[in-house]
């Protein structure tokens, strides 16, 4: 199918190596953000033997269900845990996902020329910056070649792999598993119209690949059909047995906010894939009305992208499509982020090589004009993801309300064991902004807050810190683990029978944490309790001799 759709292997191999070469600053950075807890802390991965198993729990201690991405992870981890090797392994993906936006320009009716413009456009465009240097973030790359190759194949008429496609980005993330049925009804449809393409709606279309009208034609597109239906019903069976609850919800705005606030991200999104020049990641967004500019423009740039879906249809319909997400129309975590717009890019940016390619020469011109640029400022923005302290303490800079910069820049100057300065960051981490939508994991920002504060001996802060988190937590291991927590602080600032009273009921189960035991043992023991101390000890004693004969 490559050969076939393709401007060329010269063309895919240049388009390719431009992807690599305008990102490859990223190589050398760190384990950043996300990638502490799906990575450093091992919550994606999983053992070879454990692969399968994968498929069959959510990802990474969230509520999202992405087999894919964490064997993905999981592989990379097989093969070395070094981060140079994680971030190489993303760079690769971007480059895939932008030589499939290449092959899929070619099946979609581009020239072969427009085909390759949008392909490079797309390899170096900034916006990609994200996607392609954040480890945790391969997922939009692994979604963006599904997708595209869905397209590709669907055109092409090729069931089998329309098919795989399709189930694949299902089970690699949310995102896939809505678009992906959408865009085979728009493909569908397209091919409905009389004698029009998806490309050009209506008009002459580019020599290509597809294939033309036959009596033999309804037949492929039932089996083309058919075979879509099945991996879509067979991914969504995956999901709907072992997909976690989603937790995320929608914010409480009212109406006029709600409209706005949405209105005014698309408007900021549209700016961003035009005038690239700020490559902000944070999601801390204002809440905007109806009545403001900013909503204004977004409600302009909707309009403009209904009546360009609506004239042109074919990629100008794909590219409306991609930004349904953006539009928060199902509940996620963060309001507005660039990665949201990774998937309409290469849709844009074959809409953009489309339009230019009618001036014969102007497409090169354009090309070379945007394409510079671009690269060098998709070079500049690799160099931020060395580190947490350099990707985030601009963000905070800019805009105090970036809770998750909050959160992560506290995590550096704990590390650095910088106390004061790390529980000023979990404050405004787990503190809400009432003008902002900003994520941030607030459970994660107060236990960090109760640590920093034991590590001051701050008694009385720390028990706040975690009484705060053990009310807000769902999760029953994680509240035995609060509860520890504040057992602990009721033992060191001097009550040993608080501290006996909140273990009780974990010392009356099997499965009890063996820390819990023994700061249990020590209350019991300085409340002088010592038969029941003893007893607790010799429990203990019991199970390190079990694990000892396990191993």
């Amino acid at each position: 199918m490559l050969r076939e759709l393709s401007p060329g292997r010269r063309g895919l191999l240049a388009v390719a190596a431009l992807a690599a070469a305008s990102h490859a600053t990223a190589l050398s950075g760190g384990y950043v953000w996300l990638d502490h807890a799906q990575l450093g802390e091992g919550r994606a991965l999983a053992a070879p033997s454990g692969w399968p198993g994968l498929f069959t729990r959510g990802f990474a201690d969230t509520s999202f269900y992405r087999p894919l991405m964490a064997l993905s992870l999981s592989i990379d981890a097989a093969v070395s845990k070094t981060p140079g090797f994680f971030h190489a392994v993303t760079l690769g993906w971007h480059a895939l996902a932008s030589v499939m936006t290449t092959v899929a320009a070619r099946a979609l009716g581009l020239s072969p020329r427009a085909a390759l413009a949008a392909g490079l456009l797309f390899a170096v465009h900034p916006t990609t910056s994200l996607v392609a240097s954040a480890i945790a973030f391969r997922s939009e790359a692994m979604i963006a070649v599904f997708l595209l190759a869905l397209v590709a194949a669907h055109e092409a008429q090729k069931p089998a792999l329309a098919a795989a496609a399709l189930f694949a980005g299902a089970l690699t993330k949310e995102t896939a598993w809505l678009l992906g049925p959408l865009f085979v009804l728009a493909l569908s449809a397209g091919r409905h119209r009389e004698g029009g393409s998806p490309a050009d709606g209506g008009a002459a279309r580019h020599a290509g690949p597809r294939p033309q009208a036959s009596s033999t034609d309804g037949a492929t597109r039932l089996r083309l059909l058919a075979a879509e239906g099945v991996a879509f019903a067979a991914a969504t069976g995956l999901r709907l047995l072992y997909a976690p609850r989603f937790r995320a919800q929608h914010p409480a705005l009212p109406l006029d906010e709600s409209i706005g606030t949405r209105l005014a991200a698309l408007g900021k999104s549209a700016l961003v894939l035009v005038v690239p020049l700020d490559q902000s990641i944070c999601d801390a967004f204002r809440i905007t009305r109806t009545a403001s500019l900013s909503a204004l423009l977004g409600a302009a740039v909707l309009g403009g992208v209904a009546v360009l879906a609506s004239r042109r249809r074919g990629v100008a319909w794909l590219f409306a499509l991609a930004l349904l997400p953006s539009l928060q129309l199902v509940p996620v975590m963060r309001w507005w982020s660039p990665h949201y717009l990774y998937v309409p890019l290469a849709f844009g940016a074959m809409l953009l090589a489309e339009a230019a390619d009618r001036h014969g020469r102007r497409l090169w011109a354009l090309v070379l004009v945007l394409g510079v640029p671009f690269a060098a400022l998709s070079l500049r923005e690799g160099r931020r993801y060395a580190s947490d302290e350099r990707l985030w303490a601009p963000e905070v800079s800019r805009e105090p309300a970036c809770r998750e910069g909050q959160f992560f820049l506290g995590d550096v100057a704990r590390d650095a064991r910088d106390w004061e300065a790390a529980a000023s960051r979990y404050e405004r981490a787990a503190a809400p902004d009432a003008d902002h939508l900003s994520y941030a994991d607030e459970l994660a920002a107060l236990q960090n807050l109760g640590a920093v504060r034991f590590a001051q001996e701050r008694w009385a802060d720390a028990r706040a810190a975690w009484t705060s988190a053990l009310e807000r937590s769902g999760d029953n291991r994680e509240k035995r683990q609060i509860t520890h927590n504040l057992a602990t602080v009721a033992l060191r600032s001097g009550d040993p029978a608080e501290a006996a009273r909140l273990l009780e009921p974990e010392t009356r189960r099997n499965d009890a944490l063996p820390e819990s035991l023994l700061i249990r043992a020590r209350a019991l023991h300085d409340l002088g309790r010592e038969d029941e101390a003893v007893e607790l000890v010799k429990r203990l004693q019991g199970m390190a001799q079990k694990r000892a004969r396990a191993r």
